[in-house]
């Protein structure tokens, strides 16, 4: 059940929400070491972007409290016209592709059996605070990880995140087990589809992305893999790293944050992912608030195609 209701999406508001960081010290110094926040800049870069939003005739409607245009402010260091593009290209990529990055709803039963299934766990904040994501390839149920509703599992534990100021400022590192993983997984997947939800989870969405750390990948699976990594952001190929034994990936994951079964004693099944699934539902009126957000689409549709086709250019074949 939803504990927190929704944001407004009226632009152009008279009095915006007053910002107070509350997370702990360790975030204050990443914030300023990483993305030169400090209040003075966050206030300022906040005013800046807000009275652009009011002003751009192609954004109807959009939220404007200070959580959510952080998201994009902290993803560009606060640079403002970054930030701004950043937005931009979000909201384009929503309205473009409904059926993958709306009606995210955590009251869905698909949703939530994806979730328990274990496959997925957000484990939670490193000493560095970056949020560590776990997943265990095995544990994914091919016949409901399938086109879009997988795509939309993804898409919502990230717009979940988003909404954690923690993520914002700490990152995401991610760790793979792809021990014993089912092939069958990808075969409703076709080219088409893999692109667009891996360009979304890595370009689109204002994530910012650690070291990623990955074992026992079969052979056998090495060319879907390849094919997906081929349509990742550049920056985040370069922080992958490899094992052929889990023993060497594990090792990477911290002792108060290790999984049972990876060298520590938290229990992902029994513990973590009953209390963050609890956390994401808390958050449906939220998310599927986004949904209400608005933008010129027959403006922004020719500069998405003209960006992406470009960016065809760039992304290296398999």
């Amino acid at each position: 059940m939803s504990k927190f209701a929704a944001y407004p999406v009226d632009k152009n508001v008279k009095q915006y929400d007053e910002y107070k960081f509350t997370l702990p010290e360790v975030y204050r110094e990443v914030a300023k070491e990483e993305l030169r926040e400090d209040e003075v800049v966050r206030e300022k870069a906040l005013a800046e972007m807000r009275l652009w939003i009011a002003n751009n005739p192609h954004i109807r409607k959009c939220r404007t409290d200070a959580k959510f245009l952080l998201r994009f402010l902290r993803f560009r260091q606060f640079s403002v016209p970054m930030a701004c593009e950043a937005l931009e290209r979000y909201l384009t990529m929503r309205e473009m592709y409904p059926s993958w990055f709306k009606k995210l709803d955590s009251g869905s039963e698909k949703m939530k059996e994806l979730f328990m299934a274990g496959a997925t766990s957000i484990v939670g904040q490193d000493s560095n605070g970056r949020t560590v994501v776990f997943f265990r390839m095995a544990r994914f149920l091919p016949e409901l990880f399938e086109p879009p509703y997988g795509g939309m599992f993804i898409a919502l534990l990230i717009e979940a995140m988003l909404e954690w100021e923690e993520v914002q400022i700490g990152g995401l590192q991610v760790m793979v087990d792809y021990t014993d993983i089912d092939l069958k997984l990808f075969e409703k997947w076709g080219t088409s589809e893999l692109k667009l939800v891996i360009e979304a989870y890595t370009r689109w969405y204002p994530v910012r992305y650690h070291d990623t750390h990955a074992a026992k990948l079969p052979k056998k699976a090495l060319p879907i893999i390849e094919k997906i990594l081929s349509f990742t952001n550049p920056k985040i190929r370069e922080q992958i790293n490899c094992y052929a034994n889990v023993a060497d990936m594990e090792k990477h994951f911290e002792p108060s944050i290790a999984p049972k079964g990876y060298g520590g004693n938290v229990d992902l099944d029994g513990d973590v992912n009953p209390a963050v699934w609890k956390r994401i539902e808390q958050q449906r009126d939220i998310i599927l608030g986004l949904d209400r957000m608005e933008i010129d689409y027959d403006y922004y549709a020719p500069i998405w195609d003209e960006h992406n086709a470009a960016l065809a250019i760039e992304t290296p074949s398999v």
